[in-house]
């Protein structure tokens, strides 16, 4: 909806500015005026590219949401009220969309309508997760801890997946520059070099005809193979994101060694991070393990999560349900689930799990590096070592024969 800029006289004939939505200047007039304002000046604010290619691509982010989450919760605790904590929230939004999908919010807030159910209507924005505990809090009159409990969780999970990223650019910038470069020396240098030893009737190594073979084969094909390699590249990572494809990537990511540690201490902070929060909101055991399978990623956890719901309902303790899954729920896991069951404490105890895997992913994380670092280099030696001995060998016979 776009947004008018205004100077207007209010009613006690001070000169105040703001902002205003509506789909026209007239209708934006017309609702300043409806306010008892009388309008000075008024015009168009001018949107920038950047969000309006947000806008088309219906882009929030998780930064969004966090902020969302800071600002409502800031607001409310200082004794705002709801709808007025919503509109300050959405003029303040720096995306036009989410801008849009807030400030309808707070019209349906403003009209009587519970917060969980303006949140409903944009599930493309709000997960499941989040507008269950919002409800919860309002029907228990805790809305404010809930926040609180949805801030931290949001906190916690993007700053595990930023390290995730943060550690995955360096290593993906080092395969780029080499594979670019071993690239560009097939295609431009190597034939240059062959084509001398190939003159000669030397009779050459065999590493020498598999260099020259990639060689001849980049410069023939590459300009079908390479696209025909990004498509294809394209097309699996696609397929990967769907429900048929993503069992395959997180079985493979559950069996790949040392990274199977990373994606298991991941989603177990996940998990634990969301069913505490559950749990202290006041949600029972079998609703939560529902609602926390939503936020993880991983297809194996989610169907694990799920599939406990059932048990859980017919009086079987979470621990002992987990125990069957000892590749996903090492036995520290298990063991303080079934400490925290024991003492009534289990909120508690999830906690105090989330803390040590998240602690766990970071410290993998950051040593990470050191662990790529040589095997890096190791292949960088190996490729050169191959090179190198495919060049220099058939040189050598060939000296020798003068």
């Amino acid at each position: 909806m776009p947004s008018f800029t205004y100077g207007a006289l209010n009613s006690h004939d001070s000169y105040v500015k703001g902002r205003v939505d509506a789909s026209s200047l007239k209708k934006a007039q017309a609702k300043l005026e409806g306010e008892g304002l009388m309008v000075v000046t008024l015009k168009a604010e001018k949107v920038s590219k950047q969000l309006t290619i947000n806008q088309l691509l219906g882009r929030v982010t998780r930064l969004d949401r966090i902020f969302f989450t800071s600002h409502l919760f800031t607001l409310l605790e200082a004794g705002v009220a709801m709808d007025q904590a919503v509109k300050v929230t959405a003029e303040q939004a720096s995306s036009e969309v989410f801008r849009d999908v807030l400030l309808d919010i707070h019209h349906r807030v403003q009209h009587g309508e519970a917060l969980w159910s303006a949140l409903a209507q944009h599930t493309k924005y709000f997960p499941e997760f989040f507008i269950s505990l919002v409800r919860v809090g309002e029907n228990s009159g805790r809305l404010i801890d809930v926040l609180q409990y949805l801030l931290e969780q949001q906190e916690r999970d993007y700053e595990l997946i930023s390290r995730a990223r943060s550690a995955m650019v360096y290593p993906a910038v080092i395969i780029t520059a080499m594979l670019a470069i071993v690239t560009l020396m097939m295609v431009f240098v190597i034939p240059q070099i062959t084509s001398l030893l190939t003159e000669y009737s030397v009779d050459l190594p065999l590493a020498t005809k598999v260099l020259i073979f990639i060689s001849g084969f980049l410069v023939k094909w590459g300009i079908i193979f390479f696209p025909l390699l990004i498509i294809s590249i394209f097309a699996l990572t696609k397929w990967l994101r769907t429900p048929k494809g993503q069992p395959y990537w997180d079985r493979f990511l559950l069996s790949f060694p040392k990274l199977k540690t990373i994606v298991r201490e991941f989603n177990l902070a996940r998990i634990s991070r969301a069913l505490s929060a559950l749990l202290k909101s006041g949600v029972s055991i079998d609703r939560a393990l529902a609602l926390a399978s939503t936020v993880v990623s991983n297809t194996q956890y989610r169907a694990v999560m799920k599939n406990s719901v059932t048990f859980v309902q017919k009086g079987i303790p979470l621990s002992e349900v987990l125990r069957g899954q000892p590749k996903l729920f090492p036995p520290i896991t298990m063991r303080m689930i079934e400490v925290g069951e024991r003492t009534g404490k289990l909120d508690h105890m999830l906690t105090r799990l989330a803390v040590f895997y998240e602690k766990a992913v970071t410290n993998t994380l950051a040593n990470l590096s050191s662990i790529i670092e040589p095997v890096l280099l190791l292949l960088i030696g190996c490729g050169v070592a191959f090179v190198a001995i495919a060049i220099l060998t058939p040189i050598w016979k060939f000296s020798e024969t003068i």
